[in-house]
């Protein structure tokens, strides 16, 4: 069993006194249940006197004991809260049938996920298969049924929703900004936000050590019956003991106004080579998605809509795979840079982990498209390439490189060292990128495609020296990655990269700000 930290079940109870003063329980009108009590940790920083209004429930036996030797005032009891397996006590059903009396609702419950891992670390056949799983199906919620925790909160609320009632809820703060829990949101869970703070998961055992992602305590006023969407939630952000550090504003969003419903996702009507990875056509993989849109420059790599999918985001030249990618047009271009920047720029911590991109509150300036633009050919996870005979379904495919920067006439200027490279160039028209890059950006993007420069004239000086078979490059119009990697394991140009770099941060710190300004990010 994976216990709340004492710090912030005493930070939790300091939230709740803030609400309703230090004395609440003086008055004899409150009665407090914890239906996942566990060992009780949510309850040790409870002032002695308050106890005997206080009812704990548990699942497991062992804790039953442990709980009334720790909290002999409190009313302590076996108790399946989802399955509702056994009988309460006279006194906790007296008081719920008193409509006088007010509720504390203060609460952990389990994590679990019917056949996945959850933050408690539970994952079994039929976890989550409960009677009040049963009476979510039947109200169409969706795969949110699965989660335990999600659960619980379904029979509080419909059990407290005619009570005046404050929910303590210690959860992951995916109920309030998933797509799969619209539904959840729309139809069930409508409550006050009164106050609360998030700290971080790596402070409960059983979670990853490498993806940490936010775990809250909200005080919820479940009397109170107002649509989530329509609620800024502001929470303070608690280090890992439980002092403040910031402040974390929440924005509940219809899944409408998510970014990756904002791009335009034109129809594939071509086959074309699927791709695994940069250089890499995958044939046979088994959810083979092979079609691009008319006027196909890229694909866009973009599963999910949440900041943790920052690292599944990538510019192919062909069809990625697998589910989750789009054909960039001329159309939806402009769109795709920004989407790219979006999922590419923050800083994906545990704060901002699950948090949702969202479609910008306001038309977009040209100038600050232009510098997603930019910015996006030169990240690295641009793995836009060129291709020559590529082998798919008994055709020969020549995938151009839409994406190369520099316009044909330029790099015939240039020194290049390869015949058969300089000789790709003859007949050659300029890319897609290479005339949209003509208008205006900033003074730092304008800085980007002066090292950028550098870098690709000093590579076409030097194809004699780099493995050419290893990374295909076989035209003028090699892809960023090709390049980059190329110089790179010919331990070339470290320099002329570095500087690059140096510069692309320099546009990326730009862009961050205005991705806040127009709230396409927290």
């Amino acid at each position: 069993m994976f216990l709340t930290p004492l710090v912030f079940a005493e930070k939790a109870y300091q939230y709740v006194e803030e609400v309703l003063g230090k004395h609440w329980y003086q008055s004899e009108n409150y009665r407090l249940w914890d239906m996942a009590a566990g060992t009780g940790h949510l309850e040790f920083p409870l002032p002695k006197g308050a106890l005997q209004f206080c009812y704990l429930s548990t699942l497991e036996p062992k804790d039953v004991l442990h709980l009334e030797k720790k909290f002999p005032s409190a009313t302590v009891f076996q108790y399946n809260y989802l399955d509702d397996d056994a009988e309460v006590p006279d006194a906790l059903r007296k008081d719920l049938a008193n409509p006088l009396l007010k509720w504390i609702i203060l609460v952990n419950p389990p994590y679990a996920t019917a056949q996945e891992a959850g933050l408690k670390g539970t994952s079994k056949e039929g976890v989550a298969h409960t009677k009040i799983r049963k009476l979510m199906h039947a109200e169409g919620l969706g795969e949110v049924s699965r989660e335990l925790y999600i659960q619980f909160l379904y029979r509080i609320m419909n059990e407290f929703k005619h009570r005046e009632t404050l929910l303590g809820l210690f959860s992951p703060i995916k109920y309030l900004t998933s797509t799969n829990y619209q539904k959840f949101r729309d139809n069930v869970f409508h409550a006050a936000f009164q106050t609360g703070f998030v700290f971080s998961s790596e402070n409960f055992g059983g979670t990853s050590k490498t993806s940490h992602f936010p775990v809250s305590f909200i005080l919820w006023d479940i009397h109170q019956k107002k649509q989530i969407a329509n609620q800024e939630l502001c929470l303070d952000i608690l280090d890992n003991t439980a002092q403040k550090i910031g402040v974390k504003t929440l924005r509940p969003a219809n899944r409408n106004e998510f970014l990756n419903r904002w791009i335009k996702r034109p129809r594939g009507v071509s086959i074309f080579p699927p791709f695994s990875s940069a250089l890499t056509v995958k044939p046979d993989n088994v959810d083979t998605r092979n079609r691009i849109a008319e006027g196909f420059l890229a694909s866009l790599m973009c599963p999910g809509n949440e900041l943790q999918n920052q690292q599944q985001t990538a510019f192919l030249s062909g069809p990625q795979v697998s589910a989750g990618a789009l054909s960039v047009t001329p159309e939806n271009f402009e769109q795709a840079v920004v989407v790219f920047a979006a999922r590419r720029i923050p800083k994906d911590t545990w704060i901002n982990h699950v948090d949702q991109l969202l479609r910008p509150n306001r038309e977009l300036s040209p100038l600050f498209i232009a510098d997603c633009a930019v910015w996006s050919l030169f990240d690295n996870k641009n793995q836009t390439v060129a291709l020559r005979n590529v082998m798919y379904q008994n055709k020969v495919y020549h995938i151009v490189n839409h994406f190369f920067p520099f316009a044909v006439a330029e790099v015939r200027s240039w020194q290049i060292s390869n015949e058969q490279i300089k000789s790709s160039l003859c007949g050659a028209k300029n890319s897609f990128v290479a005339d949209y890059k003509d208008m205006q950006v900033s003074a730092e993007a304008q800085s980007v495609w002066a090292s950028a420069r550098v870098v690709y004239r000093f590579y076409f000086a030097n194809l004699h020296l780099l493995r050419r078979n290893e990374f295909k490059i076989d035209t003028y119009d090699a892809g960023w990655y090709q390049i980059r990697q190329s110089l790179m394991d010919a331990n070339l140009g470290a320099d002329l990269l570095a500087a690059l770099k140096e510069r692309h941060d320099l546009l990326k710190e730009k862009i961050l700000p205005m991705l806040c300004d127009y709230r396409i990010v927290s």
